[in-house]
């Protein structure tokens, strides 16, 4: 059996969203800066979780014509799909990979040993039109029957539609093998993105399921690059079906680990805050 069938069958998902990523009151023993949610800064922390929000299901700042096609980004289908391929052969994945990947042509070159692997995207067109361009470096290490791979996307870009997004992705995948032709993955994603508001956001710890249909639940920590470190989690699903790129509807919870509020999307153009007891209404 062609173990690399993998590539091919995760192809048939890789149409959809582009998957998919606060001043401080103290420095944590780690380094990072912890945060306060206070009345002057939930503004700006609500925006932060929005866009980890939009970085977690990976629109990346896209604007939603990735998001509204399909609930699995091309980036999450193509990285589950190599990490279970790398775990199985690398040599069937540096010798197919063009053929099965770049179904609409250009190229995708692998080289390198099963340990450290580099792989060089270049116009290459995946299912949906969607076209891919940039390097991944792949790392593997092995203990038993369990194989984790680290995938680093350097200025990787996807293009759809005529829209185009450049970023940086680091992905942890675990490839457990069950049997000869059974392997399970689960991948967690690190990333960062521009915002809405100019500024660049760092998500990690990135959880999300649903679709743009049902809307996403999302959990995620979000270092908002001027008051720092918030978790965010989705208490009521959050759809995107607005020309702006904003959420219509669905509500997020954000966290400094000792306060929380309420962000509400109500509509393509406002949100409001519950917090210390009150209701406050903004405008993107």
């Amino acid at each position: 059996m062609n173990k690399f069938l993998t590539i091919s069958a995760y192809t048939t998902l890789l149409l959809g969203a582009f998957l998919i990523t606060g001043c401080s009151s103290s420095d944590d023993d780690d380094g990072t800066t912890s945060t306060e949610i206070t009345a002057e800064n939930m503004e700006a922390l609500a925006t932060a979780g929005t866009e980890g929000v939009k970085q977690a299901i990976s629109t990346n700042n896209v604007p939603l014509s990735f998001a509204k096609v399909a609930k699995t980004s091309p980036v999450q289908s193509l990285t589950v799909s190599l990490a279970q391929t790398v775990s199985q052969d690398p040599k069937l994945l540096v010798e197919n990979l063009s053929t099965e990947i770049c179904v609409g042509g250009g190229s995708a070159i692998a080289d390198g040993t099963e340990s450290n692997l580099t792989i060089i995207f270049t116009n290459c067109t995946i299912t949906g039109g969607i076209v891919l361009d940039g390097t991944v470096n792949i790392t593997t290490s092995v203990s038993g029957s369990t194989t984790t791979i680290s995938l680093n996307y350097i200025s990787f870009t996807v293009t759809f539609d005529g829209q185009t997004e450049t970023f940086d992705l680091q992905a942890t995948c675990t490839t457990t093998d069950n049997s000869d032709v059974t392997f399970s993955t689960s991948c967690t994603f690190d990333s960062e993105a521009l915002g809405i508001d100019g500024r660049t956001y760092s998500v990690t710890d990135i959880s999300v399921s649903g679709d743009s249909f049902t809307g996403y639940t999302v959990s995620a920590t979000v270092t908002d690059p001027d008051h720092g470190i918030i978790t965010i989690t989705t208490s009521t699903p959050v759809t995107f079906n607005c020309t702006n790129g904003q959420p219509d509807a669905g509500v997020i919870v954000v966290s400094d680990g000792t306060n929380t509020m309420t962000v509400t999307y109500n509509d393509c153009n406002s949100f409001s805050i519950d917090f210390d007891g009150s209701t406050t209404t903004f405008f993107w």
